[in-house]
């Protein structure tokens, strides 16, 4: 679709995306190893604690939508359950593990492995693991075998940004946003994209490939005590130890 035709349809494709689950639709570019962020690492023999990225914003993905800083804010307040799936089957076998904490925070496009200047947003979940759960997610995670992520995700509110001053508020979308994005070459090849203001977060699962690649288990630190990152191969931590108990294990 061209972006006359992108600009034509635009009322009409916005309420086909606020009408869907936004989940994966895989499309891997090539980045560096995410090496830098600080975060939750514990493992026991049944269960572990990790902390997972969601999402990175301002960054063009498969379905062609830059999410913008804060994008999940009003929903991390208000919803009380943010589920950690695998493969955004959306039932009850299909949870892998206890969300302790989801939060957003700013983190630099260099620590994501991204040659840019500057910074942008995570989305992350502190999340523990429960083997009882899925044995098969439970041990991919322990030998650091998932790294990509996908949200499910209902949109809120959506900006079309299009790269042609003949269409004057698409224009100015593109114009103040278009530096600011990650992967800004694909953005300009493709000539417009979705900016994202707001979406309602559901559920974050484990995938094999998400639609945006920078979406990372978190890895073990060398120095614990500088990242702050927690490691043990003791006892489950008493929120797994309440769960086994009500299921009688």
């Amino acid at each position: 679709m061209n972006i006359s035709e992108v600009v034509k349809n635009k009322a009409e494709i916005i309420s086909l995306k606020k009408a869907e689950v936004k989940t994966v639709k895989g499309g891997l570019t090539s980045v560096s190893k995410t090496s830098a962020i600080k975060g939750v690492f514990k493992d026991s023999e049944l269960s572990l604690q990790r902390t997972i990225v969601g999402n990175t914003y301002l960054w063009m993905d498969s379905h062609d939508d830059v999410h913008a800083k804060n994008i999940f804010s009003k929903s991390i307040q208000e919803t009380k359950n943010i589920f950690h799936l695998h493969d955004h089957e959306f039932k009850i076998t299909a949870k892998v593990g206890e969300p302790l904490k989801v939060y957003e925070q700013n983190i630099s496009w260099k620590d994501l492995g991204v040659e840019k200047e500057g910074s942008t947003q995570a989305l992350l979940m502190d999340t523990e693991i429960i083997k009882d759960y899925n044995s098969q997610v439970f041990t991919e995670y322990k030998n650091n075998k998932i790294n990509q992520h996908s949200v499910g995700m209902v949109y809120v509110k959506i900006d079309l940004a299009v790269n042609d001053p003949e269409y004057e508020d698409e224009y100015k979308v593109w114009s103040d946003n278009i530096d600011s994005i990650g992967n800004q070459e694909k953005a300009e090849k493709k000539g417009y994209f979705w900016l994202v203001r707001e979406a309602k977060l559901i559920e974050i699962s484990a995938v094999l490939m998400g639609s945006n690649e920078l979406t990372p288990t978190l890895p073990e630190h060398e120095d614990p005590e500088e990242a702050d990152i927690i490691t043990s191969t003791n006892e489950p931590t008493k929120v797994t130890q309440d769960l086994l108990k009500r299921r009688n294990i």
